[in-house]
C-alpha cells in the first residue's frame, strides 16, 4: 500500500509542476515575445506573485493554476502520509 501510495503522490506531484510550468511558460511567451520564453526558464513563477500578476494583466482570475497547485499538494500529502506509516 505504501508503494502505490508513494506512486500517486510522485506522479500527481510531477504531473502538476510540469503543467504549471507550461502555464507560466505559456503567459510569460504571451506577454514578453521570446525574451518571455527567455525569462520562463530563468526565473521562478513564485507562490503568490505570478497568479496576482496574471490576474491583473488577464483581468481573469488563475483557478486552473490554483486548482493544479492543489492536486500537486495533494500528491506532495500523500507521500508525506504513505512514507510515515510503519
Amino acid at each position: 500500500m505504501r508503494t502505490i501510495g508513494k506512486i500517486i503522490g510522485i506522479i500527481l506531484g510531477i504531473a502538476s509542476g510540469i503543467l504549471m510550468f507550461f502555464y507560466w511558460f505559456s503567459a510569460m511567451t504571451k506577454w514578453l515575445g521570446l525574451i518571455g520564453s527567455i525569462l520562463a526558464v530563468v526565473f521562478t513563477p513564485g507562490l503568490v506573485i505570478f497568479p496576482i500578476v496574471f490576474w491583473i494583466v488577464e483581468k481573469v482570475f488563475p483557478t486552473f493554476y490554483f486548482i493544479v497547485w492543489g492536486i500537486g499538494l495533494l500528491g506532495m500529502l500523500i507521500i508525506g502520509l504513505t512514507l510515515n506509516q510503519g
